[in-house]
């Protein structure tokens, strides 16, 4: 992962000076939901990577929209229970997307020539982090990862 600095207006509101020298990524969903279940094929990796994203001094946000899949998804994978559980004690500071980056994000998935297609909600992680100024990711979709800058 490569480091970089906070955009200027970081996602929970801090001000330009301040988050400066701060390191952030954005949180996928996929992240997530690697973290949460246990039986994920990537669930060592992403805890070391979450871990070793902390130990760096990373601070880390995600986006409304990415909570909703997160939820999605954990429901489908590991139950509606653990899915409710995440929710309620979910601690990641989140950005609300506005109507701005939902036209942004519209037009890249109708524009997208990749062959497996661009999400919704990929389409509106890359607009935030465009707009954020954020470059890193903490992400174990490869399809998300091939869309980032």
């Amino acid at each position: 992962m490569d480091s970089t600095t906070t955009p200027a207006a970081s996602p929970d509101g801090d001000h330009p000076g301040e988050a400066a020298e701060t390191l952030i990524a954005f949180v996928d969903s996929s992240a997530i939901v690697a973290l949460v279940d246990r039986n994920d094929a990537t669930h060592e990796a992403a805890v070391a990577a979450y871990q070793d994203l902390l130990q760096q001094g990373y601070r880390l946000f995600t986006t409304n929209f990415v909570v909703a899949e997160t939820v999605n998804m954990l429901t489908d994978g590991v139950g509606a229970h653990v899915a409710r559980q995440w929710l309620r004690d979910n601690r990641l500071p989140i950005y609300h997307a506005d109507e701005q980056d939902e036209h942004r994000a519209r037009a890249l998935v109708i524009g997208s020539l990749s062959e497996h297609g661009l999400s919704y909600v990929d389409a509106i992680s890359l607009v935030v982090m465009e707009r954020l100024g954020v470059a890193d990711a903490f992400a174990v979709d490869t399809n998300f990862l091939s869309e980032t800058p």
